[in-house]
């Protein structure tokens, strides 16, 4: 059962990760007219708010497009929808009440995209993760409030604001699936940094290697935890197409596999 659960989560990815896009699509448009054109489900056109933090805390340099630069571009590229989501590395402050503050002023920029915009913008709610009782309630805000069309988790997570020790198969965010799984939510991943893996080769960016791999430890991570078997309703979707998953796919499913 286990290695079926297995095997058929790694041969959904692609087809739910279409189905996902389709279903937030219409959820997208359905605020106004449907346009025709491309869906892009990864959009990061961030909250003014948290390019601000990132820049005062001297976390990244981020330049920030404008909504109107932003329209442009997808109207240069043929995307009638686009859903948003923040850049890395997250929104984790260490400190519980700035973080949730933080989260909310992201959420809020981008579901007043979907109003002022209507049919050209969707959402993927970011939650103050590692704080689980906030997440929950960001969860509640996200889809009763501001009608989200999915939740946006990093492949990583953890006590440090900018490196994750943690992957999303860990138990500790069991509390975070079963309201996922209950409103058959569509989860959005991106990778980040991994406090085991910076600068592992000098002079090569964490993102040129690292992001592929970290989606693929997330990916295993779900797997190997069973959290993707306990939790049936919730679609993801892999960004960077599923990172170095596709060319590991025998050895992950293979039959030796754990």
């Amino acid at each position: 059962m286990e290695s079926l659960s297995r095997r058929r989560f790694l041969g959904e990815l692609t087809a739910i990760g279409a189905v996902a896009l389709v279903s937030g699509g219409a959820s997208a448009t359905q605020r106004g007219a449907a346009r025709a054109g491309r869906i892009n489900i990864h959009h990061h056109l961030t909250a003014p708010a948290y390019v601000k933090f990132l820049i005062e805390n001297k976390v990244r340099e981020f330049p920030n497009k404008s909504v109107a630069e932003g329209l442009e571009d997808m109207d240069r590229a043929g995307i009638a929808t686009a859903f948003t989501s923040i850049i890395g590395p997250g929104i984790w402050t260490g400190n519980v009440e700035q973080t949730r503050r933080l989260a909310r002023e992201c959420n809020d920029f981008a579901a007043k995209l979907m109003t002022d915009y209507p049919g050209r913008f969707g959402l993927f709610a970011s939650l103050p993760l590692p704080d689980i009782d906030g997440s929950l309630r960001e969860i509640e805000y996200a889809y009763e409030t501001l009608k989200a069309d999915g939740i946006y988790l990093f492949t990583n997570f953890g006590q440090t604001p900018l490196y994750g020790d943690k992957y999303l198969g860990d138990p500790m965010l069991a509390p975070i699936y079963e309201e996922l799984n209950r409103r058959k939510a569509i989860v959005y991943t991106h990778p980040k940094d991994n406090l085991c893996c910076r600068n592992t080769i000098p002079g090569v960016g964490d993102a040129t290697i690292e992001y592929g791999t970290d989606t693929t430890r997330a990916i295993q991570s779900l797997l190997i935890s069973g959290t993707a078997a306990k939790y049936p309703e919730v679609r993801f979707i892999f960004s960077h197409g599923g990172g170095t998953t596709p060319y590991l796919i025998s050895r992950i499913a293979g039959p030796n596999a754990p």
